[in-house]
């Protein structure tokens, strides 16, 4: 199992916005995470991704416990999140849409293409 997430509880004052939630991600598929408005997908999304912390529960990398402290420790993990909220942006490539920001990019600050199509697949 290369990312597993069990019993992830989430809550902000009185309100559950995610109740023993898990989801169980092999290397090389995709998800796609549906539910109701409040159903808390974007709650868990960003427990993964390091926005927010979960009030119980346990996350696995490749077996390992591990708890994303912010979205810059759970990148150096190797997680990532594309959120539905951006728009892509149709004259880039769809490595610069998944990697906004984010380009590997030389000493003179010229994108490396090939590392970036390498992250992207």
């Amino acid at each position: 199992m290369l990312l597993e997430a069990t019993g992830i509880s989430k809550s902000f004052g009185s309100q559950r916005a995610l109740n023993k939630a898990q989801i169980s991600l092999e290397a090389g598929e995709i998800h796609a995470i549906m539910g109701e408005n409040g159903a808390g997908k974007s709650t868990l999304m960003k427990i993964l991704s390091g926005v927010y912390v979960a009030d119980e529960g346990e996350i696995r990398l490749e077996g390992q416990p591990i708890e994303p402290q912010n979205p810059r420790h759970a990148l150096a993990l190797g997680i990532g999140i594309v959120h539905q909220e951006l728009s892509m942006v149709p004259s880039l490539t769809v490595g610069e849409n998944i990697f906004p920001g984010r380009l590997p990019r030389t000493s003179l600050g010229l994108v490396k293409f090939k590392q970036l199509y390498q992250q992207a697949q």
